[in-house]
């Protein structure tokens, strides 16, 4: 738990790993190393053995395990009680807030994960792994002044260790401070050589703009990578330099090698990852479309995805589908992809699959010149730079001024490394840029 919480994640499963070996009826330390591996066929064995042994297991085990294992098979609503069960039975138990929070940011349950976390903090002022995430629950929502202060109080209480100044440099880079950044991530550097802090370098490179340092620093990111996934993630990121860069061949030579690896390595999810990537980035629909069929096959061929990494990516998949469509005037075709996707809507609670599901129909009446019926579905999806520019097009074209001057200012300052504000923010930041110059 202590690796876990300093975000030494490969030490935290080796560890968990060694347990069960030790214990092989150790129940929590199976449904943990579901929650935390990248290994698609790990995860299903140590979900299914958890399961297994949960009749086994005390009280606070079998809601744990509920919880984590209902969430990977998108039972979210029986997850989702056995998690308010499991904080209400143990209160005051910090590390139970700091996973249930953790969990809910992924979730991109900001509000939700606050006022567990706040709560946390409260009580156990001096446990460093709550501020940390409190620190990304209000930069993700925004609040960069108090993400400031609680990464300034994770930081104080554990000035020795990586993590806490790789935190920070992440958060700085959202808030564009990236020379602030760069200078706290060398800081984890210089702690540790081996915790693999390059990666905040490259990505601050990249949103800056300095491509070519972002590959260099992709690439010395790549030796420390701890599992195959990782490597393959930082290849989809160095990836995304040539999007920002405009070279769609040299692009579409990259990802197609990311997706080569990521077969290779047996990671489904990424190697549908990598073909969305390249459908993303296609102008040409048919391309386009065709990328995108592949990267369903490969979701289809591995049996032992977990649901929710099944149906997350699906939607994601989905969601391109229904925009290059519409894009392409094929609007029956697309309000079958929609319909779909509402479908899927209707029975998940994750957030990725309704937050697809409004974006692809927004998308879809944007394309409709259906403006004023596309801005509450484009509503829900307001963080994601393809569904802002879409909510921006539907703010001007029912005149609503004030909404749009203030979602192009939340645009042009997003800075997270992600394919979305590749593909949107740069081109966007330009536009700024020769408007005021006329």
């Amino acid at each position: 738990m202590v690796s876990l919480e300093q975000m030494r994640l490969p030490d935290s499963l080796d560890s968990l790993r060694a347990a069960v070996k030790s214990d092989p009826n150790f129940a929590q330390a199976f449904i943990l190393i579901s929650d935390l591996t990248d290994d698609p066929a790990e995860r299903s064995a140590a979900r299914l053995q958890a399961k297994r042994l949960a009749q086994k297991a005390s009280a606070g085990e079998r809601l744990l395990i509920v919880w984590l294992a209902g969430v990977q098979e998108d039972n979210y609503v029986l997850a989702i009680a056995a998690m308010n069960d499991l904080l209400a039975k143990y209160s005051h138990d910090q590390r139970l807030a700091f996973l249930a929070g953790r969990w809910l940011i992924q979730q991109q349950r900001y509000a939700q994960a606050e006022v567990l976390l706040e709560r946390a903090t409260d009580s156990a002022p001096g446990y460093a792994a709550a501020w940390n995430e409190l620190g990304y629950a209000y930069a993700l929502s925004g609040d960069f002044p108090k993400a400031f202060s609680a990464m300034q109080r994770y930081v104080g209480l554990e000035p020795d260790q990586p993590n806490p100044h790789d935190s920070y440099g992440e958060i700085l880079c959202m808030a564009g401070k990236f020379d602030a950044a760069i200078e706290q991530y060398r800081t984890s550097i210089r702690i540790d050589p081996s915790f693999g802090s390059e990666l905040g370098i490259a990505d601050a490179y990249a949103l800056m703009g300095k491509e070519d340092d972002a590959r260099q620093e992709y690439a010395r990111a790549m030796l420390f990578a701890g599992s195959e996934s990782a490597k393959v993630a930082y290849q989809l990121q160095a990836a995304m330099t040539w999007i920002r860069e405009n070279n769609r061949k040299a692009a579409e030579k990259a990802l197609e090698e990311t997706a080569k690896h990521a077969h290779q390595a047996g990671l489904a999810p990424l190697e549908a990852e990598s073909y969305r990537f390249l459908a993303m980035s296609d102008p040409d629909s048919k391309a386009a479309l065709k990328h995108l069929q592949v990267a369903q096959d490969a979701l289809q061929h591995h049996p032992e995805l977990a649901g929710r990494d099944r149906d997350e990516e699906l939607a994601r998949i989905l969601r391109v589908r229904a925009a290059h469509l519409a894009g392409d005037q094929s609007f029956d075709s697309a309000t079958t992809v929609v319909q779909q996707l509402e479908t899927m809507a209707q029975t998940s609670r994750s957030q990725v699959v309704q937050r697809s599901y409004h974006a692809a129909a927004g998308a879809v009446l944007v394309a409709q010149r259906k403006y004023a019926d596309a801005i509450p579905q484009l509503e829900e999806d307001s963080d994601d730079p393809l569904s802002m520019q879409l909510l921006l097009q539907a703010y001007e074209g029912t005149g609503a001024v004030l909404q749009a001057d203030s979602l192009a200012s939340k645009l042009a300052a997003l800075n997270v490394p992600t394919i979305e504000q590749a593909l949107v923010v740069p081109a966007f930041r330009a536009g700024l840029v020769s408007q005021a110059r006329r």
